[in-house]
């Protein structure tokens, strides 16, 4: 295989301020702390190393300094790998660790989840009708789910369907619109079992960015050999974790034919990318496999999130993430490479494709979009971001796990 080229930084993804970014670097190794100056002062001091190392930053013309988070976060991560610097394994690495720990893997009782998503109307054409959607947990994924919609008082229909939330509104003189609801649920364990009765759904050679080109089909076969299909998947798994550097990337940059290519050629890839290539990897190999997606459960950070489900003759459908490439230091320790290898924690599941989807958020999503989490008020604020830096939407998600979290009467209800 000829070596990775990495991905491609360019000044004009740079265009989030400092300020912003000290902020996300403080959840990534500070996420159990209070913020003070002496983190704030610690995550200045890393940021200042990795500029030292060769990380760019663009300064304006009025002095203003300029970041790409996809950047930041490869360059931190890289440099942890290759040993240049210790803020991946000092504080990235221990917090993620603490993260899984403080959330046990058996479902922890009924949890309550607050979401709301901020929607940006400033390229929106007043008059237009809009679908705008947010992710909800799918009810075949929990128990006893409940669903309360907070109320809005800027019009507009609010309409909840499984695994979903619309808000049906026209553009009018406001900048934003916003929907969101607080949902109590009881995580489940099972994956539901259609195999049986639609099994070439979880074949398919095209979806997504699951693509099973030749070069895929031919890693499939020699990584697999003539091994057990358990097997075949521990050394896809090993591969993935061995050969890539798991983080965020650039997707105006990877080609829609050829995705898992692109990886290989660039040896790096976010949730998304390396779950898709391990269902590639497996439905090459005529392994069931699909793409499920959601939310952590992590107080401290319940951000969004991709992982892998395959479907084992002996045990159903067994999940697979790769959040254990961090856990491990980059598949380094082997005492948490399996972490997550057949198996995960109490998670909001909002999508199992291709059978269940969210859809379209219902704005306009240019190409060069970007992702950068932060702390706020007793959780995350998840920004999606365009070119110019300036917000999409934003979600803002806290998380209630105890057991006796206090169950209202629900506005819409959806019991397994």
């Amino acid at each position: 295989m000829k070596m990775p080229t990495g991905p491609q930084f360019e000044d004009r993804y740079r265009t989030i301020d400092e300020g912003r970014i000290l902020e996300a670097i403080m959840l990534l190794g500070w996420a159990f702390s209070e913020p003070s100056d002496t983190i704030r002062l610690a995550a200045r001091q890393a940021l200042d190393r990795w500029i030292q190392q060769g990380l760019s930053v663009r300064i304006t013309q009025g002095g203003q300094c300029l970041f790409d988070p996809v950047e930041v976060v490869f360059h931190l991560k890289n440099a942890g790998r290759l040993g240049h610097d210790d803020f991946w394994s000092r504080h990235y690495v221990t917090t993620s660790r603490r993260l899984v720990q403080e959330l046990p893997t058996h479902p922890p009782g009924r949890i309550t989840v607050s979401m709301k998503r901020r929607f940006s109307l400033r390229a929106v054409t007043p008059g237009r009708t809009l679908r705008l959607r947010m992710p909800l947990p799918l009810a075949e994924r929990c128990h006893d789910l409940d669903i309360q919609p907070f109320t809005t008082h800027d019009g507009g229909t609010c309409i909840v369907t499984d695994g979903r939330m619309e808000r049906h509104i026209r553009a009018g003189d406001t900048d934003h619109a916003w929907l969101g609801a607080r949902i109590s649920f009881v995580p489940t364990e099972a994956a539901s079992d259609d195999s049986v009765t639609d099994p070439a759904l979880y074949l398919k050679s095209g979806e997504g960015l699951i693509r099973i080109t030749n070069r895929i089909s031919s890693l499939s076969r020699r990584l697999a050999g003539n091994q057990s299909p358990r097997l075949a998947v521990l050394a896809f798994w090993n591969f993935i974790l061995d050969t890539f550097l798991s983080g965020p990337v650039h997707y105006d940059q990877i080609p829609a034919d050829t995705p898992l290519d692109w990886v290989l050629d660039n040896g790096c890839c976010d949730c998304h990318l390396a779950s898709s290539f391990l269902v590639a990897l497996c439905r090459a190999r005529g392994i069931p496999a699909r793409l499920v997606s959601g939310n952590f459960l992590y107080p401290h950070s319940p951000t969004m999130h991709y992982w892998a489900e395959v479907r084992m003759d002996d045990s159903g459908w067994r999940p697979f993430d790769f959040m254990s490439w961090d856990l491990s230091c980059g598949g380094q320790e082997n005492d948490w490479r399996q972490y997550f290898f057949g198996r995960v924690d109490a998670r909001i599941i909002s999508q199992c494709l291709p059978r269940s989807c969210t859809g379209p958020v219902g704005i306009s999503i240019p190409p060069d979009w970007r992702v950068i989490q932060t702390a706020e008020e007793g959780g995350v604020k998840i920004d999606l971001v365009a070119g110019d830096g300036c917000s999409l939407h934003t979600d803002h998600i806290t998380v209630e796990t105890t057991e006796n979290a206090k169950k209202e009467t629900p506005v819409y209800s959806m019991a397994k």
